[in-house]
């Protein structure tokens, strides 16, 4: 039977994973809003290749939006986890787990 570990150090692990996820999402989601800005502020100048930049924008958004949800259900999984681990070290079982 496999043995496993838990302490702090990877609760804190988790509980940082699982803030980074949701904080990535959210930065790839405001870069793809910027440089829709861009391109609209530049659309002149992009002249032919407006139409085609402006396509894949959209493919980035509804990616973003397809993505969504489970970036967040995973962001909660990894939370719980942490709670769980949290648990299991407040009720000093890892100790008699060792032994």
């Amino acid at each position: 039977m496999a043995k496993y570990a838990v302490n702090e150090e990877g609760v804190s692990a988790l509980k940082t994973m699982s803030a980074a996820i949701v904080e990535a999402a959210e930065a790839i989601k405001s870069n793809v809003s910027g440089l829709s800005a861009c391109v609209d502020e530049h659309s002149d100048t992009l002249g032919p290749h407006v139409s085609s930049i402006e396509g894949v924008i959209e493919t980035i958004n509804a990616a973003i939006e397809a993505g969504s949800e489970p970036v967040q259900q995973l962001s909660e999984k990894l939370n719980d986890v942490a709670e769980d681990y949290e648990d299991i070290i407040g009720d000093d079982r890892i100790g008699g787990l060792a032994n």
